[in-house]
């Protein structure tokens, strides 16, 4: 399964509809701060199912039209092609990461990442969560696709677990990730 990944696109809708028109992708998934109702409309110009979550800068409004158009995966288990998709709140990531804790899935989708993976701030702080952090060595999923780290971008292993950063689509970037070959294409729009 070929994934497309963005995140933090920053009301950079027009930049995200570039993008879903131009890749070739069997699932995207959006990990938050799409921060303008407009981006998640663009998310319905996507060619292959969607799945979501919020990151901090997201208000209810855009949790709502998530849910609404069936791509929120916040709190829950969501099936795609044979593997089980789970995604921690951007707005409650606490409560959330311990609401997982509970669940069983293969993929985890995270506005923030893991403590000390790709989450290295300009200043050299690690400003990832310690939550996600425990959340992943618990569960051991088989992929984290996470963002909120601009700086951050690229990709490192937990563990048995890829985790990804794509970077900001709001400064032109994302990644197709290749769940068979476990590989991962970083880009620029």
């Amino acid at each position: 399964m070929k994934v497309l990944h963005v995140s933090d696109v920053h009301c950079a809708a027009e930049k995200l509809k570039g993008v879903l028109r131009r890749e070739e992708y069997d699932l995207v998934v959006a990990t938050g701060d799409f921060e303008c109702l407009s981006v998640v409309h663009a998310l319905e110009e996507a060619k292959a199912p969607v799945l979501a979550v919020t990151g901090n800068l997201d208000d209810p409004e855009i949790a709502d039209l998530l849910e609404e158009l069936g791509y929120s995966v916040e709190n829950k288990v969501r099936e795609v092609n044979g593997k089980r998709f789970a995604g921690l709140s951007g707005q409650e990531p606490r409560t959330s990461a311990e609401l997982l804790m509970r669940l069983e899935f293969d993929v985890l989708l995270s506005h923030y990442p893991p403590k000390g993976v790709v989450d290295k701030a300009w200043n050299g702080a690690h400003i990832g969560l310690v939550e996600v952090r425990k959340l992943v060595e618990e569960k051991s999923p088989e992929f984290v696709h996470c963002g909120h780290v601009h700086e951050a971008r690229g990709w490192d292993a937990l563990g048995q677990t890829l985790v990804v950063n794509p970077g900001p689509l709001k400064w032109g970037y994302y990644a197709l990730v290749d769940y068979e070959n476990k590989t991962v294409d970083f880009k620029r729009a």
